[in-house]
């Protein structure tokens, strides 16, 4: 459950926003307070405090907010002795001075709280060192003691989740505009931030069914890319979408692996075939996967391993592309040929069939190198 505390000297204009809530409020709780009026609460709760001048920030006042499907099943009975145990835990007693108030009018029903800090015996009960800390951790043993989500697990699920749309939809995605879409489409809004220096430099991402557009208050919903992993970040994120535009661009129009090879080159990048066992001369070779990196200089440094990069390999692209979860069977033709018309929407996988087809191994072994081979072989074993 969401949950805020913090200590305050407060107005009367507290009690009357509590209290009101577009005429929605339902109050929840009061202890040691004679008057049923928002203002005559504050001049009573204001005279106990005075009890206690060294106290200036006398009132401790926050919410707590449980997620839309809680909400619907905990009834405001339920909410309020959540939120009393809670405060119990920080030192609110019996003789401190409360008002709690059910709100409705937005989207998730939450519970808001004043608390005179100050007892009706003038002393403080409830300290202000890390308030808000103390109380979320209140909160969650609370919810633990009734067999409910606390805040952090509800978050972690949410993270997971969001993570494991995310990487499905780079896998599908080419730019961050078909990124945006592909999240949208599952439920969630993509939101980029970006400067002069680099460009798109973060990413928040938003579940849409958590946004409240019914508060006048604007709360930074949703969690950033490095919130969710530590792994993913933005950086590899745009690496990632440059490999893959560099192959959109030149696949199609490349006559054989090496021709594709050079195009690539061309743009900075490197390519890498892996088989699936030794790779045997004139024999049927079965392509596991190809990696694509950075060329880098000396003088640079590589990009630091990721959630898909690999610090020496750079990107598989069975990981990244949908069209690369197959693995498929690779048989030598020839050095030279030209690939066949494609449909649009073949992947780039079956394109590279052809082209691997056409250069992996020459269709004549001189017989003297085929001896070479043979003995190599025996030696090994």
């Amino acid at each position: 459950m969401n949950n805020s505390a913090t200590t305050r000297a407060v107005s009367k204009i507290a009690f009357e926003y509590n209290a009101n809530d577009k005429g929605m409020a339902q109050a929840a709780a009061l202890n040691y307070l004679l008057s049923n009026q928002p203002a005559d609460q504050f001049l009573e709760m204001n005279a106990v405090a005075n009890r206690n001048p060294k106290v200036t920030k006398w009132a401790l006042t926050g919410y707590i907010s449980p997620p839309e499907e809680a909400g619907k099943s905990l009834s405001d009975l339920e909410l309020t002795e959540i939120t009393l145990d809670a405060l119990r835990k920080i030192g609110v007693t019996a003789k401190n001075q409360f008002r709690l108030d059910i709100h409705n009018s937005t989207k998730q029903k939450h519970i808001h709280f004043i608390v005179n800090r100050i007892n009706i015996s003038g002393k403080c009960t409830v300290k202000a060192h890390d308030i808000g800390k103390r109380f979320g951790e209140a909160v969650r043993q609370v919810c633990k003691e009734r067999n409910l989500k606390t805040d952090v697990e509800i978050g972690v699920e949410k993270k997971a989740a969001m993570l494991h749309n995310l990487t499905e939809c780079l896998q599908s995605s080419g730019n961050f505009e078909e990124l945006i879409s592909n999240m949208r489409a599952k439920g969630f809004d993509v939101q980029l931030s970006s400067n002069i220096k680099d460009g798109i430099s973060g990413m928040r991402i938003i579940l849409e069914k958590d946004k409240n557009p019914n508060t006048e208050k604007q709360y930074k919903a949703g969690y950033t890319l490095s919130q969710i992993s530590n792994k993913l970040n933005i950086s590899e994120i745009k690496l990632l979408f440059e490999i893959k535009q560099s192959i959109a661009k030149h696949f199609k129009n490349s006559n054989s692996l090496i021709d594709l090879r050079i195009k690539m080159h061309q743009d900075g990048l490197k390519m890498k075939v892996h088989y699936k066992g030794e790779f045997k001369p004139n024999q049927k070779q079965e392509l596991q996967d190809i990696w694509i990196n950075k060329i880098t200089h000396l003088k640079d440094t590589l990009p630091k391993n990721g959630f898909f990069y690999r610090k020496f390999d750079g990107f598989s692209l069975a990981a990244i592309d949908g069209n690369f979860g197959s693995v498929i069977n690779v048989n030598s033709q020839n050095q030279t040929g030209t690939i066949s018309a494609k449909k649009a929407d073949d992947s780039i996988l079956e394109v590279a069939e052809e082209l691997l087809e056409n250069v992996l191994k020459p269709t004549y072994v001189a017989p003297q190198e085929d001896e070479c081979w043979k003995r190599k072989r025996k030696g090994r074993r």
